[in-house]
């Protein structure tokens, strides 16, 4: 006969009116949710919403309407430049005749750099800022925007800030940090 003991085991009970002592549970129950747990909501307004509109289906009141405005889409360059805001397919050559082509966020049209210089308060100015001297050739120039320390800011790089998806506080503060930035 094997007598075994386990701390796991509760005892049989025979007498009447003697009770398995209670547990006590560390979680509180809430009670002000007036929907059981298995409708998804928790009582506490962060539930599922589709409850709610199938009981006021049922309640005859209206469920509740969201108000709040959509927030608005972030600024594109299109939408603040214009349909083309660059130069297409800007390039340049080598002395051995050889063609190249630059990346067109450095090629801003004329028009958006004219747009630059009134947001950041310049003059636009045309310069060949990849390949000043040498025997490499820009076909285009760089529409610069010459700000009134003299500072050059280029026009494309400033109109590339919106196409990231930042919204336009943030692009405000990335084009004051390029005009108030004085390490060059």
């Amino acid at each position: 006969m094997v007598n075994v003991h386990s701390p796991i085991r509760q005892p049989l009970l025979s007498t009447p009116g003697q009770h398995y002592p209670v547990r006590r549970s560390s979680t509180t129950k809430s009670t002000t949710s007036t929907t059981p747990a298995a409708s998804g909501s928790t009582g506490d307004g962060s539930g599922d919403t589709s409850a709610a509109d199938f009981r006021a289906i049922f309640s005859g009141k209206p469920a509740p309407v969201d108000t709040t405005p959509a927030p608005l889409p972030p600024p594109t360059a299109q939408s603040v430049f214009g349909a083309n805001p660059w130069i297409a397919n800007p390039g340049g050559s080598a002395p051995n005749g050889v063609t190249y082509g630059y990346n067109p966020d450095y090629f801003a049209t004329r028009a958006t750099a004219e747009k630059v210089a009134q947001m950041v308060g310049g003059k636009v100015v045309e310069t060949n800022a990849i390949t000043p001297y040498g025997p490499f050739v820009q076909n285009q120039p760089n529409e610069m925007v010459q700000l009134p320390n003299g500072r050059l800011l280029n026009a494309g790089i400033i109109a590339s800030l919106y196409n990231h998806g930042y919204s336009q506080q943030y692009i405000n503060t990335l084009i004051a940090n390029e005009v108030n930035d004085s390490t060059t």
